[in-house]
């Protein structure tokens, strides 16, 4: 997952929105949004991937959310022994730990090539933003941020308030073009959000395609990212809204990549609606 913006709004009618683009190798096997369980029988909702088993953006059973990115890194690094996407699903176990400083302690930060994950939990109105690489060292991130974060294990990391934010391949709301965009975009769909068409800006957004001839430029500006030369680009768009009667509803876009912006005439539309009711807005 490359590109995510989201809101978390408690007393409002959509206490969660979740919009986000997921970039990888055109040949990596995925499995579409579905409902699949963990190996301790936890069901989550998400996409799969094949390879290595995990996620990068997944709705648990107990009203966990998971939400990751790669932190970009040149020269690339050499990778590490674990993957990834199985943070995702460890947050969502049913054996997972309460805080994400808890949930840092488990985790061997080092372990793992550069990455942020979002760890939500809807059911307690608590969210957290980590990551393994010093975010005063992201590509692209401001350095001169003040905003304090906690060391923990090798990670870093903070408690997300209520509010709007957005995360691409460098530290937290770093004003990457294409993350202003989509961050824009989620509050004019917020601003419209009992409205049918309420999902078109976050759509209309996550499908703009900016060609540039530098591939860093393009990748930092164009939220749809194409890059035939390397094989990789934008592979889904997923809108997500849990709304006050306790509804997830997930729509998700499936690209035939290779075919550029033109896959996104022909996109596959999925939408499954999920029943989190009696989980409350806030703690």
């Amino acid at each position: 997952m490359c590109l995510i913006a989201w809101a978390v709004a408690p007393a409002t009618a959509t206490p969660l929105w979740v919009a986000a683009n997921r970039d990888e190798q055109w040949d990596r096997p995925t499995l579409p949004f579905q409902a699949w369980p963990l190996p301790d029988g936890t069901t989550v909702w998400s996409g799969r991937d094949v390879l290595a088993g995990g996620t990068w953006l997944a709705f648990g059973a107990r009203g966990r959310v998971a939400m990751l990115t790669n932190v970009r890194a040149w020269p690339p690094e050499p990778p590490r022994a674990r993957s990834r996407g199985a943070l995702v699903t460890a947050w969502l176990a049913e054996d997972a730990p309460a805080t994400w400083t808890a949930f840092a302690r488990q985790h061997a930060a080092a372990e793992y090539n550069g990455c942020n994950l979002v760890l939500g939990d809807v059911l307690h109105g608590q969210w957290a933003w980590i990551t393994n690489r010093d975010p005063a060292h992201h590509q692209g991130a401001d350095a001169a941020s003040d905003t304090p974060l906690e060391h923990v294990g090798g990670w870093w990391g903070r408690a997300l308030p209520p509010g709007r934010y957005a995360l691409s391949n460098a530290a937290l709301d770093t004003p990457w073009p294409k993350v202003r965009r989509l961050k824009t975009a989620l509050s004019t769909a917020l601003a419209a959000a009992d409205h049918p068409s309420a999902d078109d800006a976050l759509l209309r957004a996550l499908q703009t395609h900016l060609p540039h001839p530098d591939a860093r430029q393009h990748v930092e500006a164009s939220p749809f990212v194409h890059l035939p030369s390397r094989r990789y680009g934008t592979r889904s768009s997923l809108i997500a809204r849990w709304d006050r009667h306790g509804t997830l509803t997930v729509a998700e876009w499936t690209y035939d990549s290779p075919s550029g912006p033109a896959a996104i005439e022909s996109a596959v539309q999925r939408r499954i609606s999920i029943d989190w009711w009696g989980m409350p807005t806030s703690s």
